[in-house]
């Protein structure tokens, strides 16, 4: 990506320019334009961009952690490519999100949405059952953002 769009900045390949040589993908030459994203939680910036212990396991683990605190599992028909060469997750077909019932069955642990009914320190054991490298007090930490900020986490207390 070596290509920029002149009134957005958005990043481009060379090859990717319509047939007026332009790129018209992101703003449409500037006549789109969306408000900038809120500035994301000072705890989620300090743990992308710190060099603390607590950041570096939160950035080598960032795929569990973010596992941890999803509401939903995700699904698809996956078709795996044929031959050899970098993996490419290709979707076939209908993609959906399956949100798990309220309570757990006996036979399942809770998981996604589920945790979000319990109090803080109990839905952080339940986390920290299934990702022994995650940290206790950085889940903790954000459990209570997610709590403050985030709708659906808030949804989930009032449902219960």
């Amino acid at each position: 990506m070596s290509e920029q769009c002149g009134f957005c900045g958005a990043v481009y390949w060379k090859e990717e320019k319509n047939t007026a040589h332009k790129y018209t993908k992101c703003c449409h030459d500037g006549k789109v334009q969306l408000p900038a994203f809120p500035d994301a939680p000072e705890l989620l910036k300090a743990l992308l961009t710190e060099n603390s212990p607590d950041a570096k396991n939160y950035r080598q683990r960032i795929r569990e952690y973010n596992s941890a605190f999803s509401f939903t599992s995700m699904g698809a028909q996956i078709k795996r490519p044929r031959g050899t060469g970098p993996y490419c997750y290709r979707f076939h077909g209908q993609v959906y999100h399956r949100v798990s019932p309220l309570y757990a069955s006996d036979q399942h642990k809770e998981s996604y949405g589920q945790l979000y009914i319990f109090d803080s320190s109990e839905a952080t054991e339940k986390r920290l059952s299934n990702n022994q490298n995650c940290l206790q007090h950085v889940f903790e930490k954000l459990d209570f953002m997610l709590r403050e900020i985030n709708p659906f986490a808030q949804s989930y207390l009032q449902i219960h």
